[in-house]
């Protein structure tokens, strides 16, 4: 039988998240999302006490120190999260995506090297990773299949003895500026196509010849650092590679898996919290003597809404589950929960923002936020154009 309950622990942790973005995120979001400087607007303190309840740890080897959950709880972390703030929620995503990589991949020295400090909460650092995939060529680029060694990845690493010397920029990276560590996505060998050689190193924000370069100033997810990282002649031991030289690709798809789930619900968390302001608005908004969810054509709207939000999360869930679960079903692609539900986010904010009128044109309300909001979701992790035709050319060729 389909059980669609959430066991005691999700229960819990739902609880949890939920009263913390309730109580720590809601309150100051705008607020913060109006800062002039997007240098100025990262949530330290939000931050802080989200670490202290564990969040950054949520994918994390429980051997390691994490709290050892799988994609359901991801996905219950992430939508809960987005709907206090989704520029802090999508925080976490790149954040435990990374982790979740180092621990499916990593020796064990490097899981003790990365992943026991970074769950260890006593330090002072943010206790958020970054990772450098996408390039000035686009995120596209970077996953060219195609075998001409000149397309694909263009950040070089040169094998120089046991160590490699890495140069090249990456682009709109989530946490630039504010992580512990960084993972980056290079070529080691321009003679071979890139799939074949593209691999994967860390590297740590002090290490010389590494540095943040411009900070990207938003139209949304105002509350969430993204910049550039820059490599320029950073020397790597054979040590900081993840997993065997040449697969880094082939990694980079578990990322996507992930990132497909979390991005899903991302998208649901700001859709409820669209609905739920455009709901709360239309019961108090009087025309002629009636609440406007008296009038067929406003209540349609939230009814379809409401419906829209329930099938992405039930999409989202069952992408989790088969992945929480070792199931391949090629009929569910796990970019169908991305997709989906960042498609239908938009429709849900711009319907909200049409419920509340005038009044959700004005920074009064959070309305035009959600929509600032969710405008890079169906952009960020894989186009939906692009994950449509990866998606294609798995299930039909």
């Amino acid at each position: 039988m389909i059980n669609f309950n959430l066991t005691d622990e999700q229960q819990q942790l739902r609880d949890t998240v939920r009263r913390f973005a309730e109580n720590e995120i809601k309150p100051v979001a705008a607020r913060i999302d109006r800062i002039v400087d997007p240098r100025d607007s990262f949530p330290a303190e939000i931050i802080k006490k989200a670490t202290e309840l564990g969040f950054h740890s949520l994918l994390a080897p429980e051997e390691w120190g994490g709290m050892g959950g799988g994609l359901m709880e991801f996905s219950i972390l992430l939508e809960e999260l987005a709907y206090g703030d989704v520029g802090i929620g999508m925080s976490y995503m790149a954040s435990n995506s990374t982790v979740r990589l180092i621990a499916e991949n990593g020796t064990d020295e490097q899981k003790e090297r990365w992943l026991a400090p970074y769950c260890d909460t006593s330090g002072d650092t943010h206790h958020l990773f970054g990772f450098g995939g996408t390039e000035p060529s686009g995120g596209t680029e970077i996953f060219c299949p195609e075998p001409n060694p000149k397309l694909g990845v263009r950040t070089t690493a040169k094998q120089d003895g046991d160590n490699f010397v890495i140069n090249g920029r990456k682009c709109f990276i989530t946490n630039a500026g504010n992580a512990e560590l960084y993972g980056c996505l290079a070529r080691t060998d321009k003679s071979k196509p890139n799939f074949e050689s593209s691999s994967i190193f860390f590297v740590r924000p002090d290490a010389s010849g590494f540095s943040i370069g411009k900070i990207e100033d938003k139209m949304g997810h105002r509350l969430m650092c993204n910049g550039e990282l820059v490599f320029d002649g950073v020397v790597l031991s054979k040590d900081d590679m993840l997993g065997a030289n040449g697969t880094g690709l082939p990694m980079m798809t578990q990322v996507y898996n992930v990132n497909g789930v979390g991005t899903g619900a991302l998208a649901v968390g700001l859709a409820r919290a669209a609905y739920d302001m455009a709901v709360d608005y239309a019961k108090e908004r009087e025309i002629w003597g009636r609440p406007i969810t008296q009038y067929q054509s406003v209540s349609n709207m939230l009814v379809d809404m409401k419906m829209q939000i329930e099938a992405s999360r039930l999409l989202v869930w069952r992408v989790a589950w088969a992945g929480d679960n070792g199931i391949h079903d090629p009929d569910v692609h796990h970019a169908m929960a991305k997709i989906y539900a960042t498609d239908m986010v938009k429709k849900v904010t711009t319907d909200a923002l049409q419920i509340l009128g005038g009044s959700g044109y004005m920074k009064d309300y959070p309305a035009e936020k959600y929509v600032r909001d969710c405008m890079v979701m169906p952009i960020y992790d894989g186009t939906n154009e692009v994950l449509r035709h990866f998606m294609a050319l798995d299930m039909y060729s």
